[in-house]
């Protein structure tokens, strides 16, 4: 495909940085490292950029979509919302990430 990376240690770079994208977003923050989790996500797709402007754009929306889930689940945590509705914030986190890495799955099978 044109717009996946041509030479083998820019494939094998994406795969690495598809490896830690997946990794950081396997658990979701807490409030003491919510700064510092976006941080390291945006870190990794600013890579995954440079590496492959195609593949970043396929994940945009849904990192972006699993960063305000995850902001939304610390705040639940944070406010100390009944049990219920922290466990919904924490599905729809956990939802997101599974589209995230089914995306994930697909650009690496390109």
């Amino acid at each position: 495909m044109d717009n996946m990376p041509e030479d083998d240690a820019s494939k094998e770079k994406l795969q690495l940085l598809l490896f830690q994208l997946g990794e950081q977003l396997k658990d979701p923050p807490i409030m003491i490292d919510l700064y510092n989790w976006r941080d390291n996500v945006e870190i990794i797709m600013k890579d995954i950029k440079e590496v492959s402007p195609y593949v970043h754009d396929r994940l945009d929306d849904l990192i972006n979509e699993a960063m305000r889930l995850a902001n939304k689940h610390v705040m639940d945590l944070d406010r100390d919302i009944s049990r219920r509705d922290s466990k919904q914030s924490a599905r729809e986190y956990f939802e997101q990430i599974a589209f995230v890495a089914s995306e994930i799955n697909a650009i690496k099978s390109l």
